[in-house]
């Protein structure tokens, strides 16, 4: 059987193998001058390939369709993925989080074993060829770019979502999706900063926090927490918990969150710290005692918050005032205005609705011998190389379920 392949990221180049290694001739149409221009840029270039855990916490770092996912994931798991590159040359190592990474820090060791893995079986690379079209004409598919057609028995879509569009993903898939009679779920940004309303952010713009609590709510009902680092951009917040946090309230309105500078304690242990302070410190002024529990440029916005004086002297201190002060660093209210643009986003949320996917086999239930792959399924992942497993894996089942 003919096949061909659009894209040739992750899940193009393993899509392409695993049809190649179950005796198809294929074919990848890749539109930029490399394959895995994407790959190439993740984990900031080291590419963090998988994430080496056991299946059910793999499932609790999917956010979007995770019993889809169960077959494929089961079919190919972490290990397969770790194995599969020590066949191809690339061995791994495994870093904190379970993060799996080359042993040499470098993604393009990833993409040459994907590569060569397509190579060994004989698969077509053609790159340059940027896909305007494709439909089909009774049992064959036609797949129109700039200068030439190109005949196939089956079609395989691994062309990504819509961020990161300068290595290619343009959300161009989606077209063809719909034009097959696909229904797109609405894309969406995951995994990215977050725009803040509030009007002192900029003046604390490239401050970080180590070991804080962020919490998102709708309507009073807690959506999500996170601990850990996070950092002020001049507009807003990022960094790992704020790209989690993202994911989980990108289709969610009115969106209240807080900030726990201090969630080691809970606010007894808190008063019972501040009463320590400030007995022993009864004619400072209330900013020397806040610089301990907070970093020195955040004080002053945070006692303007807490519409405290940064002079006012300790034993003035009221008990309603000592309040306010705990209350706002358990809960200090971050004013949200919006997720940033999909530009941003380091994967899409949305894409071809998996009602109408097979799970076993990733064929449209719609058309037959069409097939997706990776990103441009509605499905999404946390950081920490579980979204390029979905790639690799979603891919994989193409070969193995079916094309026989």
């Amino acid at each position: 059987m003919d096949i061909i392949v659009i894209g040739g990221g992750a899940s193009g180049l393993m899509s392409a193998y695993s049809c190649a290694n179950s005796g198809h001739n294929v074919t990848i149409l890749e539109k930029n001058e490399k394959v895995g221009k994407k790959l190439y840029i993740t984990g900031k270039g080291r590419c963090n390939v998988t994430n080496y855990c056991n299946t059910q916490e793999f499932f609790n770092n999917v956010v979007t369709n995770q019993k889809f996912l169960y077959s494929c994931i089961n079919s190919f798991t972490p290990s397969d993925t770790i194995n599969f590159l020590k066949e191809f040359g690339v061995n791994t190592k495994i870093e904190r989080g379970n993060r799996v990474f080359p042993e040499s820090d470098k993604s393009s060791d990833i993409i040459k074993a994907l590569q060569n893995a397509c190579i060994c079986k004989g698969v077509k690379i053609i790159l340059n060829q940027n896909v305007i079209d494709c439909y089909k004409n009774q049992k064959k598919f036609y797949v129109l770019t700039k200068d030439k057609k190109y005949i196939s028995d089956a079609l395989v879509i691994c062309t990504g979502g819509s961020s990161y569009k300068s290595t290619g993903s343009d959300g161009f898939g989606y077209k063809l999706a719909k034009k097959f009679g696909h229904t797109i779920v609405d894309i969406k940004p995951a995994l990215c900063p977050i725009r803040l309303k509030n009007k002192w952010i900029k003046s604390i713009e490239g401050l970080s926090l180590k070991n804080v609590q962020l919490s998102a709510y709708s309507k009073n009902k807690l959506i999500k927490k996170e601990f850990g680092e996070m950092i002020f951009t001049s507009n807003g917040i990022s960094g790992p918990i704020v790209l989690t946090i993202s994911s989980y309230i990108n289709r969610t309105n009115d969106v209240e969150m807080f900030l726990d500078f201090k969630p080691a304690l809970n606010e007894q242990k808190l008063e019972n710290r501040l009463f320590r302070e400030f007995d022993a410190n009864k004619n400072s002024q209330i900013n020397t005692i806040m610089y301990k529990l907070l970093p020195k440029n955040l004080v002053e916005i945070f006692l303007n918050v807490c519409n405290i004086d940064k002079i006012q002297k300790i034993n003035s201190i009221t008990s309603l005032q000592r309040k306010t002060i705990i209350k706002n660093l358990k809960n200090f209210k971050l004013d949200f205005d919006s997720l940033y643009d999909i530009d941003y986003a380091i994967i899409t949320s949305g894409g071809v609705n998996i009602k109408e996917i097979n799970p076993k086999s990733m064929e449209s239930k719609m058309v037959k011998n069409l097939f997706f792959a990776g990103e441009i399924l509605d499905v999404d992942a946390l950081t920490g190389g579980f979204n390029i497993q979905i790639a690799l894996s979603t891919a994989n089942s193409i070969g193995k379920g079916v094309l026989k």
